[in-house]
């Protein structure tokens, strides 16, 4: 919820809740879910790991998840015209278990991050609610979605926890919110991202009406478990962008909870966008760095050779050594230059350094080879007249 808009409509969604059902997977006793104590409700992964240990399954665990939630965290009926401005914020996550009250946000975020911690694979998704009958939007919401095995379900813990009733918070838990369909759900809870509708043949944002389901069902299928796989692997800038193309081809901007998304939508992506520049420059200008730091590596083992060339090779050492010596200078300085071409800097000065490096690799190179070919004409001469060489060397630069 990123708007006062939002938050200021999001009452009536609350309001509506008692009278909504989901059709969901409801338990068939509730006295027999374990409650989770006090001492196990510290943290996510405490939650987590006293559920794993006292349920029998993903199915159960979360039922008695629903049922701590909605027995134990209020809504929060104080601050419910206060936007958040936070997406599965852990900050937040620990205050909603401290004060035991929260908005949609913090009931969802919490509730997918026990699940997460459990090796569930749950993920908050925001929208904005209908009324059932003449599906209208309602206000900005939160909820999760649950992936059972191959099966995908929506649960909303801040509807199955109660109502809202003239101001006041009515605690009460409601099951038709756990594990609902998602054919059934939608009448109720429209994502802004399509692909959340987790249906073959997703409603439009401006077409929610009685006549929205037949003209759905009209269209080429919606491939959405595709979607959820490459979502699965995108950076969250990729799933912005991609988000962005969905809700606009399936109704774009129909009422102003969408248009709010989208504005939120399109800031963020510029603003990864431009990050996301900033850190493939800084990637590149340290890819740089690291060249320049292999030159200079290599610069002082060639003054080195140079050393022990003055010397003739002295004290005396195996022509493979003073081979490998040499060839290991030439080796590195190749690869620098192959580490160095593939470099692409918009940037001037970075652009000026490159090419002054690159060049400086050139004359190395050259000289490098000059004495490869010493070494190669050293090793294949007599041992008693290797000493001639190093005097017809210096004759010939005289």
């Amino acid at each position: 919820m990123k708007s006062v808009i939002s938050v200021l409509l999001g009452l009536l969604l609350c309001t509506a809740a008692d009278a909504q059902t989901g059709k969901s997977t409801k338990p068939a006793t509730t006295l027999a879910i374990p409650q989770l104590p006090e001492s196990a409700t510290t943290s996510p992964a405490a939650m987590a790991k006293w559920l794993q240990a006292h349920t029998s399954n993903s199915m159960a665990l979360q039922q008695s998840l629903f049922s701590w939630m909605a027995n134990n965290i209020a809504y929060d009926v104080a601050n419910m015209n206060q936007p958040n401005s936070y997406r599965d914020s852990a900050a937040a996550i620990l205050r909603t278990l401290r004060t035991r009250k929260g908005l949609c946000t913090d009931y969802a975020v919490l509730y997918a991050q026990v699940c997460r911690e459990a090796g569930i694979n749950a993920i908050v998704v925001t929208g904005y609610g209908l009324l059932n009958d003449i599906m209208i939007p309602t206000g900005s919401h939160d909820w999760v979605v649950i992936k059972n095995g191959t099966q995908w379900s929506i649960t909303d813990p801040t509807w199955g926890a109660g109502v809202v009733d003239n101001g006041r918070f009515i605690q009460k838990i409601n099951w038709s919110w756990f594990q609902a369909l998602p054919q059934l759900a939608v009448k109720t809870h429209m994502p802004y991202d399509p692909m959340w509708q987790m249906l073959s043949f997703p409603l439009r944002h401006d077409e929610l009406n009685s006549q929205g389901f037949a003209a759905a069902t009209k269209r080429s299928v919606f491939a959405f478990n595709d979607s959820l796989n490459a979502w699965a692997r995108q950076s969250r800038l990729e799933r912005l962008q991609h988000a962005s193309v969905r809700i606009r081809q399936f109704g774009g901007a129909a009422n102003p909870f969408i248009m709010t998304e989208l504005d939120w939508m399109d800031q963020t992506i510029k603003v990864l966008a431009a990050n996301q520049e900033i850190e493939a420059r800084n990637r590149r200008v340290d890819q740089f760095n690291a060249v320049n730091r292999d030159y200079t590596d290599v610069v002082k083992l060639y003054n080195e050779y140079v050393g022990f060339k003055n010397r003739q090779f002295l004290p005396e050492t195996k022509d493979e050594i003073l081979k490998k010596m040499i060839d290991g200078i030439a080796g590195r300085l190749t690869a620098a230059e192959k580490a160095l071409s593939g470099l692409h800097i918009p940037d001037d000065a970075i652009k000026h350094n490159m090419d002054e490096l690159l060049q400086a690799i050139t004359e190395m190179k050259g000289k490098v080879m000059s004495e490869q070919s010493f070494v190669n004409k050293y090793i294949k001469t007599e041992k008693a007249k290797r000493r001639e060489l190093f005097y017809a060397q210096v004759a010939e630069k005289s």
